[in-house]
């Protein structure tokens, strides 16, 4: 079992990070250890991949969650986004920029919830003149009146975590078909 559950880990490892994980050792159990990812703005350059499918557009995600926004980024990233992280609404209205062609908001974050959140960005918008990008609510609570207080606030759509990186491009392929 253990030698199934480290090859996992291994593959698991190089598919998030593109580099092998650590382990560590506590007492009869191997742990993964994934390398901290800065917690502040970071913006990524897309793939030169011509054949990503979203190639050239970009994205801003905020979760308060550090490996859901790993898992995020890299599944935008393999569909062709530049990404740029926030760690919560506050962070994600003031990293907002009219260039953004997607917003992804985990609802509940601390500081400034995704509802908030996305209010803050579409003032942002409207004072800049620009269009709202497409707005995704990124959560696990996803219950039927739940999803329709995110439409009702502002949100294209509620993908429920978790979630694949295809239904993710379901998702986003309602919005730019190609």
């Amino acid at each position: 079992m253990a030698g199934h559950a480290m090859g996992l880990r291994g593959r698991f490892g190089r598919w998030m990070t593109g580099a092998p994980v650590v382990e560590r050792v506590a007492g009869n159990a191997v742990l993964p250890v994934v390398p901290a990812m800065r917690k502040a703005h970071v913006s990524h350059q897309p793939p030169a991949d011509s054949l990503a499918p979203f190639s050239g557009r970009e994205a801003l995600v905020a979760d308060d969650n550090e490996i859901n926004r790993l898992i995020l980024k890299t599944f935008l990233e393999r569909l062709g986004f530049g990404v740029t992280l926030a760690s919560d609404g506050l962070e994600a209205v003031e990293n907002w920029q009219p260039g953004h062609d997607l917003v992804c908001l985990d609802i509940e974050m601390p500081g400034q919830d995704g509802i908030a959140a996305l209010a803050g960005i579409q003032t942002a918008a409207k004072a800049k003149g620009a269009d709202m990008p497409l707005a995704l609510a990124v959560t696990v609570n996803s219950l039927s009146h739940q999803v329709a207080q995110y439409l009702s606030a502002g949100f294209d759509s509620c993908l429920p975590k978790p979630f694949s990186r295809a239904e993710l491009e379901v998702t986003l392929r309602q919005r730019w078909p190609q």
